[in-house]
């Protein structure tokens, strides 16, 4: 089975891929820069992406054939708050693991993975083809990141697919995201250690949900089935408003619990609506997202009732 190296691995998405990687056989290295709260099936690495020499260091040691690129800052309001660490980590991190690749002259495949936050506002399905379009801090850092890819692509002829990922949340997800926040006043309010109400902003906007282990399925098989220096939408075309999505999670508590009129988080170019096609993916694939939303949220909510 293949050598892979997950950076970001002791993140949300890093955890499920992980555990997932693992179930199918493979050798499994992982970076971090936190303290991983689970046991990881992996040889660990505690390294800075951002640290040059230890990032060779490690492809030298590892010398991975897959390297699934998920280190960095994945939260927008963080983002617009912190844009200096933003860039360094989502942006020149993946400059310097794209440059410790090619110096170490390693034949490795890369999936960097950016957002469909590129895509900016619109009333339709993004596809890959119309122009990106980012607003904020976040979405630009991940942008830059894609372009450095397409140029170590064009230029090196490096092994390199970049995928935009909608939202997707599941078990494990921090709480800093809408649905976790929501799952885990419940679990508290349900062992009478909060409040029966939870301030929230605005929640009339509409996302694509996929279940984070439906999202590291897609990460798997872009490896194995799609064309380097391509992008690709990994999104389930399933558009929600967070109400609806707050309201199935309402009505799997046991104790009512009302949602009050909040302070919302530093946003500046909110953006209404953001949905896309996964077509292209599922055409060289044949991926489909095989766990319904409600069900994502009742595993979150069970993840969040055993931790508090």
């Amino acid at each position: 089975m293949k050598r892979v190296l997950i950076t970001g691995i002791e993140g949300f998405v890093g955890t499920h891929l992980a555990r997932y990687l693992s179930e199918l056989g493979y050798e499994i290295y992982g970076i971090h820069l936190t303290e991983p709260t689970a046991n990881l099936p992996a040889e660990l690495f505690c390294v800075d992406i951002c640290e040059f020499s230890r990032i060779k260091a490690v492809l030298e040691e590892s010398k991975p054939e897959w390297i699934f690129h998920l280190a960095g800052i994945s939260s927008v309001a963080e983002a617009e708050k912190n844009p200096l660490p933003s860039y360094q980590i989502n942006t020149l991190g993946t400059l310097k693991l794209l440059l410790a690749v090619h110096q170490f002259m390693l034949p490795a495949r890369l999936l960097l993975i950016s957002s469909a936050d590129v895509y900016g506002r619109g009333e339709k399905l993004h596809t890959e083809d119309e122009p990106p379009n980012p607003l904020t801090v976040y979405a630009r850092s991940k942008f830059l990141a894609e372009e450095l890819g397409r140029i170590y692509y064009q230029t090196w002829e490096m092994d390199i697919v970049i995928l935009r990922p909608f939202s997707h949340t599941g078990p494990g997800q921090s709480p800093h995201f809408v649905f976790p926040k929501v799952a885990r006043h419940i679990a508290l309010v349900e062992k009478g250690k909060a409040e029966p109400v939870l301030a929230m902003g605005n929640l009339n906007v509409c996302r694509d949900y996929t279940d984070v282990r439906d999202i590291v399925r897609a990460y798997v098989l872009a490896m194995e089935n799609c064309i380097s220096g391509e992008t690709y939408n990994i999104t389930s075309g399933n558009c929600i408003r967070l109400q609806d999505g707050v309201d199935i999670l309402l009505r799997m508590a046991k104790v009512p619990i009302t949602i009050a009129p909040g302070a919302t988080e530093i946003r500046p170019y909110d953006i209404p609506y953001l949905s896309g096609s996964a077509s292209k993916f599922q055409a060289i694939t044949d991926w489909q997202p095989t766990i319904p939303f409600t069900q994502t949220l009742a595993d979150l909510l069970d993840y969040y009732r055993n931790q508090v």
